[in-house]
Order: C-alpha cells, then structure tokens, then sequence
C-alpha cells in the first residue's frame, strides 16, 4: 500500500474528527473556532474561542546558524500568523518540548528566553505545556484567542466574484535566503543577502495588518506553505477562479538577478518558497475603499495583486506578456 502523504493523512483525520458546534482545523483552515456557549456552561453565547497549533522539528524547520533563541522564535510565529490572519489576537499558549539529553542547560536557557521574548513583545502568556525526551529539538505551540460574535473572521471559503486578492507583503526574500544559508549561493549585493537571510532566521508574523484589516476581507490564509498553495486553497475552498497580476506582486527588485546568476526558476522563488508569514485575502471593492484610512492611521501596506473571477477553484497568472498561465500548487509536503 503506498504511504500516505500530509493532505491525505489530514483529509482521514477530518473524516474521523468532528465535534458539534466545533470546527476542526486539520487541513481545512488556520484555527479551529469554538462556541464557549456549546461547552454547556453558563458563558457569554457570544464569546468564541479561536484555537491553532503548530509543531517545529529541528531537521525540517531549523536552517544553519539559527540560534536557539531564533529556533524558539520560529516555533511560535506559525500559531501567531494564523490567528492574526483572522484578525484574532493571541491571548495564551501552551509550549511542549522535546529536547535531546545533549544539549547544554545554558542552551536550554535561551531556548526559554526565546518562547518569553516573544511572548512579551505579542502581549499573550504561556500557561503551561509539557516535556520529553527526544532525538532533536522538537517544539509544539498551541495558541488560543479570543472574539466576539460581532467580529467578522474570514475562513479560506469567503471569496467572492469581483473582490480583489490583497497580499501583506514582499515575497522571495524567504526563499532566496534559505537558499543562501543551504548552499551558500551568491547573491547580487550585500542588501539583498542580508534581508533575504534575516527572513528566514527571523521570521516575523504580519500582527497589525491581521488585526486591523483581516475583519474587513472575505477570505484570508496566511502564507506559511507559499503564496501558490495560499492561492490555491482559497480558489479552491471558496469554488472561484483567482487571477493574479504579474507584474502587482510585491518582490524584491534583485530577484530575477538572483534567480538568473544561480540557475533557479523565478516563479518558485515567489510562489513556492513559503514561511513568509504573509497575510493572503480577498476584499470586497467596498471595504478596500473602508480601509484606507486604517491604512494610514497604523502605517500599514497592502498590496492589490489581482481579483476573484467566476470558475471552479484555478489559479491563473496574467503574465507580463498578455499570456494567461495556470498556476499549479507544488508547495512542500510532508511525508512525500
């Protein structure tokens, strides 16, 4: 029997789980959202419980020279990216850790200074978790916040005909620096090496844009598995056709260069590289309009790449060139 991959092993898990009143995020979206009122006790009926978690494995997820204060980080910024990517701050967390008998109580040390550094600075705590013993570090972060009914959260099923597809940021800095770090390939200046390293060594959630902005869209993801699979799931979830400028997406100025001087295809270095961390959403014309002033109140950017077309779940490229591409989800997999 061939050996399932991550979205099948997933896809079996969702046809397993399923609570009433409960939605499950295996696979289906960033956070799962609870109704306290559903739990049976006396709680607010509009008071909701938004839930994600995210699990680092050091031979997967931690480059060369990531430091243990970074490793810690890294760990937590996937769980903060999909709740802000709803508009929902993080409130608590619950850490697990698994670490191996050789590492260093000082080690160990930065590790946690790391998990409270970033709790600190996103205003959440960290009420508990669990330890082991492992082969390498492993760190499980389960996140939680908390909304009212009043507020809108966008799940990756919203988008609809007309509205426009909004990005939060520059893509291929991520890609490019881990490809830096890998193989220690040259770039085509220092300015571009180092904002394409520290991408990756410092990943960084899009808080405020997710905070202020996410309630106005009709669809949101964030952009941790690539813009490609981003694109797709939301084409996909919500049955329309995305169509994306090529020339509007945010990249930096030296990628094709960087692309061109070491052999690599520039369409994987924007749309597959992932672990940017970006907000990816659609829009009604109407709200983009709304929130312009929210915009310049929070010196906030977004990026207008394209708009939602009547179809069945395709993503197209509108090329430089006139041509229309179809653009197909690659991204990584686990387990293939």
């Amino acid at each position: 029997m061939k050996k399932l991959n991550e979205k099948q092993i997933l896809s079996l898990i969702i046809s397993k789980f399923g609570t009433r009143n409960i939605e499950p995020c295996f696979g289906k979206d960033d956070v799962s959202i609870i109704s306290l009122n559903s739990l049976g006790r006396e709680l607010n009926e509009n008071t909701f419980l938004s839930v994600t978690c995210d699990m680092l494995v050091e031979h997967t997820d931690v480059p060369p020279t990531m430091t243990f204060e970074q490793i810690a980080k890294k760990s937590m910024v996937s769980s903060i990216s999909d709740l802000v990517s709803k508009g929902v701050k993080p409130r608590f967390a619950l850490i697990s850790l698994g670490l191996p008998r050789t590492l260093k109580n000082s080690e160990i040390s930065k590790l946690l200074d790391g998990l409270s550094s970033v709790s600190k600075d996103f205003k959440f705590d960290i009420i508990g978790g669990d330890i082991n013993q492992t082969k390498e570090i492993v760190i499980d972060c389960c996140m939680f916040g908390s909304f009212s009914s009043r507020v809108n959260i966008p799940r990756r099923n919203g988008a609809q005909e007309g509205d426009y597809i909004v990005v939060s940021g520059i893509f291929g800095y991520t890609s490019a620096g881990l490809k830096i770090l890998m193989n220690n390939l040259p770039s085509p200046n220092n300015d571009f090496k180092k904002k394409s390293v520290d991408s990756v060594l410092n990943p960084m959630p899009a808080y405020k844009f997710g905070i202020f902005l996410a309630p106005y869209f009709t669809s949101s993801t964030d952009s941790s598995d690539g813009l490609a699979s981003s694109l797709d799931q939301i084409a996909r979830m919500s049955n329309v056709n995305l169509l994306i400028d090529e020339i509007k997406i945010p990249v930096p100025r030296e990628l094709r260069e960087f692309s061109s001087m070491n052999g690599l295809e520039y369409y994987d270095l924007v749309f597959y590289g992932g672990e940017e961390y970006h907000i990816v959403g659609t829009i009604s014309k109407k709200n983009l309009l709304k929130i312009s002033k929210i915009l310049t109140k929070h010196q906030l950017e977004i990026f207008v790449i394209g708009k939602v077309e009547i179809g069945h779940g395709k993503v197209f490229i509108l090329q430089s060139n006139g041509n229309k591409k179809l653009l197909r989800n690659h991204g990584f997999t686990h387990f293939t």
